[in-house]
């Protein structure tokens, strides 16, 4: 799925990707972009994309990968090699070697059962990369329904088969308070060319200090099949 398609956003703000440093999303996305640019590359054998949407971040997996399958529901924004449902994904047991996901796991109506249907295809020791959001303002409505906490997803990932988890912070407190205000002050002109003054200050007092995690921004999980 899109991240961004809500309603009263800018042209292209469902195009992933980094951004510029006066792009509305870019204290989002540059964590987000940094984080998928390191790990996808990590994958191997048959990997399949849980809400691949238009498959955006296919170009970044590495050589190691023999065979890619995006699985999405048909729509204007997905492009899917398969179409199916997280909650029951149209494949047998232990079929993939790694499973990557973005920004899907909030348009799920039960996300336990979806990491659950994932587990189910991956072979034992497979590799998930996902990330979901902490904060992050209504978008695709009415199909949106969750954010997470560190600690929710520690307790999905293991419940749901998957060990080794490790989770990561995309944009702390700084950030979020920063690209919030981006967001709003992106909808009324003339605030909005304040947006890049916004995103360097916030950027700034992001990385000059120790980033807490009283808000977070999005989430990067690692983890293994059992």
């Amino acid at each position: 799925m899109a991240l961004d398609t809500a309603i009263q956003t800018p042209p292209n703000f469902d195009v992933p990707g980094p951004k510029p440093a006066g792009h509305v999303c870019h204290l989002h996305y540059a964590p987000l972009w940094r984080d998928l640019v390191e790990q996808l590359p990590t994958l191997e054998g048959r990997v399949i994309d849980v809400g691949c949407g238009l498959q955006p971040y296919r170009k970044l997996l590495g050589s190691k990968v023999t065979e890619y399958v995006g699985v999405d529901r048909a729509g204007p924004l997905s492009h899917p090699d398969v179409e199916g449902d997280a909650l029951s994904l149209p494949f047998e047991d232990a079929t993939f070697d790694s499973l990557m996901s973005t920004q899907v796991l909030e348009h799920v109506v039960d996300p336990r059962k979806a990491l659950v249907s994932m587990a189910r295809v991956l072979k034992p020791g497979g590799r998930v990369v996902l990330t979901a959001p902490g904060t992050w303002p209504a978008h695709e409505v009415p199909y949106d329904f969750t954010r997470f906490t560190r600690w929710g997803l520690e307790v999905m990932f293991s419940e749901a088969g998957f060990t080794d988890v490790k989770i990561a912070a995309q944009g702390g407190t700084w950030a979020t308070i920063g690209q919030m205000l981006a967001l709003e002050v992106n909808h009324h002109s003339p605030f909005r060319l304040l947006v890049p003054l916004i995103n360097r200050l916030f950027g700034y007092l992001e990385r000059s200090s120790k980033a807490r995690e009283d808000l977070v921004l999005n989430w990067l999980v690692t983890a293994r099949k059992v």
